[in-house]
């Protein structure tokens, strides 16, 4: 049994029935007992009725006269409880013992038991057994009487020297003798007389023997050879390119990576412009339309092309590399195709590739919509629902391609001399800028970096130029201190085509 102490019990005013003659006066709120006696006071007492308190000069006989006539009537008192239970405590509860009965449902789960003790027990084992991969060891072979039938085919049989034995041969030929030139002849010593008469006439002799003067090219040559060897021995070419910075590159390359190569026979430039999306504070961004990173792929995945506009039907060019291989072994390939737009419906590339570097409208009329390059995927309007499979965009309103970025196929490297940059008017803003080199099977390492501010461009000249391997993909990329940042990031450079 549990007993129940109550505390802080707040009860309602108490309710009191009282008898006609003397009724109750509520005086919780009486302040000042004193004005309280002192207002008249009419009692009603059977001995002294209607007497006036005000007129009382000894209360002291006026109590203790004795009222033995005075009978009180009954009274009945009635309380109302309206009672409130804040905090109960109750002690130790106390439980009759009693029967109890517990319905378990028990999930077993890894029991682990004690030695297993069997009786024993005739126990029958029956297999199907299918034999694989039986080793046996050596047979033993009754002697027998083999057989072999074989049609054998000659292909290919070499001999050893034939043993041709002594014959005689005999050779019938006819020889025709064509301008035989026969040597100084051989004269027997004779005895000759000669009486001759001499008479001149018109001798001309031949051009006299004053020997071989020296050659003035060998000298030139000579003094080459000793210039090179001076030099490191490097060759010199009939035509040199005049920046010292492109001549380092070129005996750079081929002392870091085994490769010749020449800016000469590329005879091509490079500079790649990139404009950024809305970029997002403190967060690292390629600096290209598409906004956030490109998701590089390993295989030859990107093979459609649409516009976000039904009526842009234009020529567009697309720059971009197909690859083979993966890992270290990853190799690219260039090459440039065109594709006609159809509306908003995706336009299969003829070739699909790997890399997009490039794209731009080559027609007579400007595009109207946004156009994309992108994977295989959902396409809403024209455009791909999912952006992580865009790998190039053309902007509406623009003709060309702005992105920050390239790949550089397995027969060329990249001299990158220099670059510039700077914070859009649109948003006041500071940005890190950093050029990211990643060659194959390998990872994005940042290979140079500089800041730039809202009104405050960057412009760097690299001496010595930084060097791009083949095969390499290269990235400006852009953090900014403020959301909704716009930069542009540009890169410059010199081709050198692979030689060996």
């Amino acid at each position: 049994m549990t007993a129940l102490q109550p505390v802080s019990i707040v009860t309602d005013p108490i309710l009191v029935s009282s008898y006609e003659d003397y009724p109750l006066v509520d005086n919780s709120n009486v302040y000042d007992w004193y004005d309280y006696f002192e207002e008249e006071l009419i009692i009603n007492n059977p001995r002294y009725p209607q007497h006036r308190t005000d007129t009382i000069v000894d209360w002291y006989t006026y109590f203790e006269e004795p009222f033995e006539d005075f009978i009180p009537p009954d009274t009945s008192l009635t309380q109302a409880h309206i009672l409130t239970f804040t905090g109960v405590q109750s002690s130790d509860a106390d439980v009759d013992s009693a029967s109890l009965l517990q319905d378990y449902t028990f999930t077993c789960y890894s029991i682990t038991t004690g030695e297993i003790l069997f009786s024993t027990t005739a126990l029958t084992q029956q297999h199907s057994v299918s034999a694989t991969g039986i080793t046996t060891q050596a047979p033993a072979v009754q002697d027998s009487t083999l057989g072999q039938d074989h049609s054998l085919s000659t292909t290919g049989f070499a001999t050893g020297q034939p043993d041709v034995p002594v014959a005689p041969v005999t050779e019938n030929e006819g020889f025709t003798t064509a301008n035989v030139v026969t040597g100084t002849p051989e004269v027997n010593p004779a005895a000759l007389t000669e009486q001759g008469i001499l008479q001149p006439n018109s001798i001309l002799t031949p051009f006299p023997d004053i020997g071989e003067p020296d050659d003035p090219n060998k000298v030139v040559q000579q003094e080459i050879k000793e210039i090179e060897q001076m030099f490191g021995g490097w060759p010199r070419r009939a035509y040199e390119v005049p920046d010292g910075r492109l001549v380092q590159g070129e005996r750079e390359i081929e002392a870091t990576f085994g490769d010749r190569v020449s800016v000469d026979r590329k005879a091509k430039s490079l500079i790649k412009f990139g404009k950024s999306a809305d970029l997002v504070a403190d967060t690292l961004e390629t600096v290209w339309t598409v906004g956030g990173h490109e998701t590089y792929v390993t295989d030859n995945t990107i093979e459609y092309v649409s516009s976000s506009s039904a009526a842009d039907t234009q020529t567009i060019k697309i720059e971009c590399h197909t690859v083979s291989g993966t890992g270290a072994d990853t190799k690219f390939t260039f090459l440039v195709q065109e594709v006609t737009l159809d509306g908003q419906n995706p336009v299969a590339l003829d070739t699909p590739v790997a890399r997009v570097s490039h794209a731009y409208n080559t027609s007579g009329t400007e595009l109207v919509g946004r156009v994309t390059v992108y994977e295989n995927t959902t396409v809403v309007g024209g455009v791909p629902s999912d952006e992580t499979k865009i790998h190039i965009d053309i902007p509406q309103g623009l003709q060309g391609s702005l992105k920050g970025a390239t790949t550089f196929s397995d027969s060329d490297y990249y001299i990158l001399t220099g670059g510039f940059g700077s914070v859009s008017k649109k948003q006041e803003a500071a940005v890190d800028f950093y050029l990211e080199v990643r060659t194959a099977g390998g990872v994005f390492i940042q290979r140079a970096a500089i800041s730039a501010t809202t009104g405050g461009p960057w412009d760097i000249d690299l001496d010595p130029a930084v060097i791009i391997p083949k095969n390499a993909d290269v990235r400006i990329t852009a953090e900014s201190g403020t959301n909704n940042a716009h930069v542009f990031g540009v890169f410059k450079g010199y081709l050198a085509k692979v030689l060996n």
